[in-house]
């Protein structure tokens, strides 16, 4: 494979997502992808991991991410090929060796909640699993790995959670604890007595720790006064950090304890790292497992969907393909059996195709699920030629890059290759460059490769028309861009002549006229054709989409004047039905409010006004819509207001209703919504 540069990006973009313990499996993966190696057993786990990924219910429960840079800080980690010929994912060995001098009781203790918490992981994974089908390969995956019940209770035997050494590890790391617990109330009671006693020669009333041992802040010019030791003295060298004969002793004897808990403790790390040897490969079968877990998590991420490949043994057929590189990427399909020819106009997406089909088949190859909703694919070493291979190091040109990479390409194909050639033999003149293209692909061809690759040369084109698959990247002619989609049986030009038209007359003329001069091929003839019957289709269909609009329109019309009259209807059976029973009401309101002035309840007064103020009208006029939520049937369509997005009923329950909107459902109330008609 020639220099694939977006390979190379996308190694870059998952590794930035790894800890080196992630970056391990990375490097190795993406080592056999450029060796077109095969893991087995690589395709089963990463996908049915992918599923699980897909499930709210697993990410929120089970779901870990075992990103984790203190296990590489303290062991180095290789991945190996047990056995180089098999590449198989159970006999992908970690080679770990703890790191020695960088242990200690909190290193050790990362390792146990590392593992600890992949063992809750590991349960929980099984639990979530065992009564659903389809998990087989990746629970055997995960399950394969120790409970650790051992290790782990030697280890929160001696350490706690906060990574110190327990007290009560051994007998004698709790006797001498004790005594170093005792002498740090002793000795600076002792020096309290010092303190009271010559305060005014001291610079701090205070007890310090010096060089391991308990001092007093000495005024330097009084050292002399006493006996004892001067440990330090302050940057000024104002003040001496002083020991008193009298607890020189004591300070000895602290300093020894010291000492000897540090040699019992190193005894008690050496017991764990001994254990954690025992456990070696234990471990290695975790990092490997957590390793190729985090790669996935990593990998899932740059794109919005992935598939399964399922091999075929000769033709191509992959589904809504994108290139996670390219952002908003269009989907495109690709489906060929020999070989596919890519045409159409330039900033098309000819290469972005070309690559994303090169990307496809490369992790297609190792067993990674790829970046398409459906692909069946056969194994093929990849072959890439780009665009210009030139090199100013080598001192060659552009068409003696393609040369040299086609001599590569030709002594290593057989018929489990794919060549993908983007502008072949560009770089030279357009006749010559014409005949070697062809040349060249036919003779891939009848070595039994398969070959993709675009061209912009019409006697290309004209060669392979009906021998092999065609496609062009679809082109809006209204708009004069390209859609990027892929669309099969049809050429489109390199150059249409519509995206010339803002050019002078005199220039498109001209055109025309050496075009003429040269002699326009049987094909070319037969293209200007079909461009003129586009341009008259597309003309046709704008009348016909301006007829649509304006009937549109006075449907539009039609279905405003039935809403109003049906309004209006139910307005007045409204008004006619209420007025005088609300009427009545409003007299009896009057009536009890002078009973309660009379009682004198005032307070009321304020709220019985607004009931005479009441307007009918206006509360009428408030039910507007109330036609609206009548009679809604199933299939009916309503707009949800709060959405201002048009559904169709599924349900109906009294005064709720069931509303799919793209393919959502929301049950919203009569009130929430309005019939509309379609």
């Amino acid at each position: 494979m020639n220099n694939l540069r977006e390979l190379e990006e996308l190694r870059n973009i998952i590794g930035s997502n790894l800890s080196q313990l992630g970056k391990s499996v990375l490097d190795y993966i993406f080592a056999k992808i450029r060796n077109h190696r095969y893991i087995k057993g690589l395709r089963e786990i990463s996908y049915q991991y992918y599923l699980l990924l897909q499930d709210k219910l697993f990410l929120s429960k089970v779901y870990r991410n075992f990103y984790d840079e203190n296990i590489t800080q303290l062991f180095s980690i290789d991945v190996v090929d047990v056995d180089a010929n098999s590449e198989e994912v159970s006999k992908i060995f970690f080679e770990v060796k703890p790191k020695y001098s960088v242990f200690d009781p909190k290193s050790i203790l990362s390792i146990a909640e590392f593992v600890e918490s992949f063992v809750s992981f590991k349960k929980m994974f099984i639990e979530f699993t065992k009564d659903r089908d389809g998990f087989k390969e990746l629970r055997n995956f995960i399950s394969s790995t120790s409970n650790f019940k051992d290790l782990l209770n030697t280890v929160f035997y001696f350490i706690d959670r906060k990574g110190n050494i327990r007290d009560d590890s051994t007998p004698e790391l709790k006797k001498i604890r004790q005594e170093i617990y005792n002498l740090t109330k002793v000795i600076p009671q002792k020096l309290d007595e010092f303190i009271r006693e010559n305060g005014k020669y001291l610079v701090s009333n205070g007890v310090s720790y010096r060089n391991g041992r308990f001092v007093v802040l000495l005024n330097s010019q009084y050292v002399s006064n006493f006996d004892g030791i001067v440990q330090d003295y302050s940057w000024t060298h104002k003040t001496a950090f002083f020991e008193p004969h009298f607890v020189i002793d004591l300070n000895n004897r602290f300093t020894v304890l010291q000492s000897l808990e540090k040699i019992e403790i190193q005894k008690i790390i050496t017991h764990i790292f001994d254990k954690i040897v025992e456990n070696i490969d234990n471990l290695a079968n975790v990092f490997r497992v957590c390793s190729f877990l985090e790669f996935f998590n990593s990998y899932f991420r740059i794109s919005p969907y992935f598939c399964s490949v399922d091999f075929s043994d000769s033709d191509v057929e992959v589904l809504g393909l994108i290139n996670p590189l390219v952002k908003n990427c269009v989907p495109i399909d690709v489906v060929f059996k020999r070989g596919l020819m890519i045409v159409g106009p330039n900033s098309g997406g000819k290469s972005v195709a070309l690559k994303s089909i090169a990307l496809c088949v490369l992790f297609s190859n190792i067993g990674l699920p790829v970046f398409a909703k459906f692909a069946r694919i056969p194994y093929l070493k990849v072959f890439y030629d780009v665009p210009d291979p030139q090199s100013i190091s080598d001192g060659i040109s552009t068409f003696s890059g393609h040369v040299k990479y086609w001599k590569f390409v030709i002594d290593n194909i057989d018929r489990k290759s794919l060549v993908i050639m983007d502008e072949p033999a560009s770089g030279t003149d357009p006749f010559e460059a014409s005949a070697i293209t062809i040349a060249i692909i036919e003779y891939l061809l009848s070595k039994g490769a398969l070959v993709v690759f675009s061209t912009h040369y019409n006697n290309v084109k004209n060669y392979f028309y009906g021998k092999i698959d065609i496609a062009s990247v679809s082109f809006d002619f209204n708009n004069n861009r390209s859609d990027y989609y892929l669309v099969y049986d049809i050429m489109l030009p390199s150059l249409p002549t519509n995206l010339l038209k803002d050019l002078p007359y005199e220039i498109i003329h001209r055109i025309q006229e050496i075009k003429d001069e040269f002699g326009a091929s049987g094909y070319e003839k037969k293209l200007e054709n079909i461009f003129l019957n586009i341009m008259q289709i597309q003309q046709e269909v704008k009348q016909k989409e301006n007829l649509i609009k304006t009937k549109l329109m006075e449907i539009e019309r039609m279905k405003q004047e039935i809403k109003n009259k049906v309004k209006n209807e139910i307005f007045t059976k409204l008004y006619t039905q209420y007025s005088k029973e609300i009427q009545l009401l409003i007299q009896n309101w009057e009536k009890e409010l002078e009973k309660l002035k009379s009682k004198g309840v005032q307070k009321l007064e304020k709220k019985i006004r607004s009931i005479k103020n009441f307007d009918l009208n206006d509360y009428l006029s408030s039910l507007e819509d109330i036609e609206e939520s009548i009679s809604v049937n199933v299939n009916d369509f309503v707009k949800i207001k709060i959405f201002d997005e048009i559904g169709k009923v599924v349900e109906v329950r009294g005064n709720r209703v069931t509303v799919e909107v793209n393919g959502r459902t929301y049950t919203v109330g009569l009130e929430d919504i309005k019939k509309v008609m379609i």
